[in-house]
């Protein structure tokens, strides 16, 4: 039974396709808005390595892990 016959207050919802191309839509402007905001973070980040005159993999190489584990990541 088709409740939009029935009840004239009451439309038929849009087409499914539209829906999830809107829904589609929304996933990649938010996947779009992540993405500039870790470009941002990665370039504040380069940009202090460069201001210091440290080149962004320099020494990065010869670390050992163990060096690696005991370095404090994101500035803890």
């Amino acid at each position: 039974m088709d409740i939009a016959r029935i009840e004239p207050h009451v439309t038929r919802t849009s087409d499914h396709r539209e829906d999830a191309r809107a829904k589609e839509l929304t996933n990649l402007r938010l996947a779009l808005a992540m993405f500039a905001l870790q470009l941002d973070a990665f370039e504040m980040r380069t940009g202090e390595l460069l201001k210091t005159g440290v080149k962004p993999d320099a020494g990065r190489r010869g670390m050992s892990i163990a060096a690696l584990e005991g370095k404090v990541i994101g500035g803890q």
